[in-house]
């Protein structure tokens, strides 16, 4: 079974906020100090499959992915908010020779976790590539815009969001190929 880029994809800035919480585990002395960090890092991943939507299932790719993440963390003794981008460089060669590149490409995210354990996450995500033919002309278009808000509270502090804590969830997809 192959996983698109973008299943892959859609848990980075999950992985992003996780490290910048670790970053910031621990609390502020004094109930009124703000401690700012910034989270820099840049990751490459490999891999094959499909390009989602827009060609066949069956056309297999070699995709690369270069992801930047910037994120600035603030912390108090009673919140932590982060908030960043998640950019991406996509590319993916094509078995009949056709590749695909990425134009904008980004991840827009924005975490609150409150004690006790109320927490926000928001993330808007656009995704513009260009489908090739082997000489570099453009011969398509893949379109993806995404919204996705969540609020819930960890009832039960288990770190884990169970039936019964959401509060809110909405997400909102298109993918267009032209």
């Amino acid at each position: 079974m192959h996983l698109t880029p973008r299943i892959r994809r859609l848990a980075a800035p999950a992985v992003a906020l996780a490290a910048a919480a670790c970053l910031c585990a621990t609390t502020p002395a004094r109930a009124d100090t703000v401690v700012i960090d910034t989270v820099d890092q840049t990751t490459t991943r490999t891999g094959e499959a499909p390009l989602e939507g827009c060609l066949p299932a069956d056309l297999i790719g070699r995709y690369t992915i270069v992801e930047h993440t910037v994120a600035h963390v603030l912390r108090t003794d009673r919140t932590l908010v982060v908030k960043g981008v998640d950019s991406y460089d996509f590319h993916m060669d094509l078995p009949d020779g056709r590749y695909v590149q990425s134009g904008v490409d980004y991840d827009r995210f924005t975490l609150v976790l409150a004690r006790p354990y109320h927490t926000v996450l928001g993330i808007v995500t656009e995704d513009e590539r260009t489908i090739y033919a082997a000489d570099g002309t453009p011969v398509g278009t893949l379109t993806i815009k995404e919204r996705r808000k969540a609020v819930f509270e960890d009832a039960d502090l288990d770190g884990e969001v169970d039936p019964g804590e959401v509060i809110v969830e909405r997400d909102s997809f298109a993918l267009t190929c032209g």
